[in-house]
């Protein structure tokens, strides 16, 4: 039998309480290794009326769906858990590991911090070391990935977060929004010097990305010093931040896409029949292929210049079209447009609940107006494709204000401390791409006159879903970046609500 609403809520509470007070929690999965938490980034979470358990790092990740408490014994916690999609019940067991056990991953960050503390010791001889840890504090979202601490002389005091080569590319994505959570909470709590800035101590493939976004917060608000660690060398170097702060980009033109979709419009009407006209047709991030869409949920991808090659189906089991298939391709898709819609009966259905954020942005390229009546609902793309270097973004949203200065909206279901880093990573996209007349050149805004003004970041989100370190890094930012934060209704795939809009920055 499930479980209330209520048994699940107390049941999160207390395995959250267990593994807080736990020196070195782990994990038992059958015969498993065990799975040591501090060596993890994990979170409890009540989902459609399930508790989930994740657990995960830079190599591996684990999922549980948590049926119930089994049984409490000699300090152990025992749990009746399920694999995602499994029906199989398994017993999962909470325990506190042996001092004489630390995971591998744990081990490389106390070498890591040693080398760290060492490294500053010798660099900074007049400066303090203080509040040096590397350990999870997740009611103030200090995370162990990174070690970090206070360099202090006199009244004056440095913050400083360290990141070792070992580290994922998560972490290295989220270290700046650490860094600055860190600093603010200094500045917040210690008495006895000022804070002035915050030194970051990164491995080379973290310093490219840190340092550019580096370059757009406010120097009256943040000092910041970025070391790199050389591969070679084992040692920190300052990184020069003028150097930062230009991202060249480039844009896939939007013309050829549209008319791949005008030449085989027949051929999907004839494939699809009536059905084609409640799908979206969205040309994809390269710009080789319509993805065909129902609120948000790719069903069918058409690739080809002049012969269309269609794919259909569910991911994970895409079939190539062929002639005759019509009646089959058609029934498929009448039931993913049964589940996947307001009001639903089977909202359980992984159908139903796949590529959420995707379905938020189906809504809002409706009627972008839902976000800001100042927005202009003529002029929405969706999933814009921004080329830097070797790598991709993807804007959720790119639109333009009725005054004509841009708009970059990034959606967020969940909390994610990193948000408004990256919201300002495709902000400083759009920015140098807008600087140099790029956008109409490649298709877009046809017949606008673009403002010279910088874009409007708006970050959008479920009202209660907002990193509670939102606000604070977002104070840090260049006063050039104007910031706009919209919270929606939880429930907004019945349709959507503005609950606040506020202007954060500047």
């Amino acid at each position: 039998m499930a479980a209330d609403q209520g048994s699940l809520e107390r049941l999160k509470q207390e395995l959250e309480d267990y593994i807080y007070s736990a020196s070195q929690p782990v994990l038992l999965d059958g015969d498993g290794p065990p799975l040591h938490l501090a060596a993890h980034e994990w979170q409890l979470t009540l989902q459609f009326g399930k508790l989930v358990l994740e657990v995960w790092n830079s190599e591996h990740s684990f999922a549980w769906r948590v049926d119930e408490l089994a049984y409490r014994r000699d300090g152990c916690l025992g749990l009746s858990v399920r694999r995602p999609g499994a029906h199989r019940v398994n017993t999962l067991e909470l325990r506190q590991s042996s001092p004489r056990m630390p995971a591998p991953a744990e081990e490389s960050r106390s070498a890591f911090r040693q080398e760290l503390v060492a490294f500053l010791r010798n660099a900074f001889p007049e400066w303090k070391l203080d509040r040096v840890a590397s350990r999870s504090d997740r009611e103030h979202s200090f995370s162990i990935r990174y070690t970090r601490g206070l360099l202090r002389r006199g009244r004056v005091g440095w913050a400083f977060l360290g990141l070792g080569d070992s580290g994922s590319f998560a972490a290295a994505d989220d270290a700046l929004a650490y860094g600055l959570n860190w600093l603010d909470w200094l500045r917040e709590t210690e008495n006895s010097c000022v804070v002035s800035g915050l030194k970051l101590f990164l491995p080379q493939s973290a310093v490219a990305l840190t340092a550019h976004r580096a370059a757009y917060l406010d120097p009256k608000a943040v000092q910041i010093e970025i070391f790199e660690c050389g591969s070679e060398t084992g040692f920190w170097s300052p990184v020069d931040l003028a150097d930062f702060g230009n991202v060249e980009t480039h844009l896939t033109p939007r013309r050829r896409s549209q008319l791949w979709i005008d030449r085989h419009r027949n051929f999907l009407h004839s494939v699809f029949g009536k059905a084609i006209e409640r799908t979206h047709l969205a040309t994809d991030a390269a710009g080789s292929g319509v993805s065909i869409r129902i609120l948000g949920l790719e069903i069918a991808r058409l690739e080809g210049d002049v012969v269309p090659r269609l794919t259909w189906g569910a991911e994970g089991n895409r079939k190539e079209y062929h002639q005759g298939q019509e009646s089959e391709i058609q029934k498929f898709v009448s039931e993913i447009l049964d589940i996947r819609r307001p009001g639903s009966n089977r909202a359980k259905h992984d159908v139903y609940r796949a590529q959420p954020e995707r379905w938020l942005e189906s809504l809002l390229v409706r009627d972008v107006t839902l976000l800001d009546p100042a927005l202009n609902a003529g002029c929405v793309y969706p999933q814009v494709p921004a080329f830097s270097g070797g790598d991709r973004g993807v804007v959720d949203i790119l639109t333009v204000l009725r005054d004509g200065r841009l708009a970059v909206i990034e959606l967020k279901l969940h909390e994610e401390i990193t948000l408004p880093m990256q919201g300002l990573d495709y902000w400083l996209r759009v920015k140098w791409l807008n600087d140099r007349c790029q956008f109409q050149n490649f298709g877009y805004f046809d017949g606008l006159q673009l403002a010279q003004a910088p874009p409007v970041l708006y970050l959008v989100s479920p009202a209660f879903r907002f990193h509670s370190t939102s606000q604070r890094i977002i104070r840090y930012l260049s006063r050039s970046v104007e910031v706009i934060q919209v919270g929606i209704n939880h429930t907004w795939r019945h349709g959507v609500k503005i609950l606040f809009r506020r202007a954060l920055h500047p």
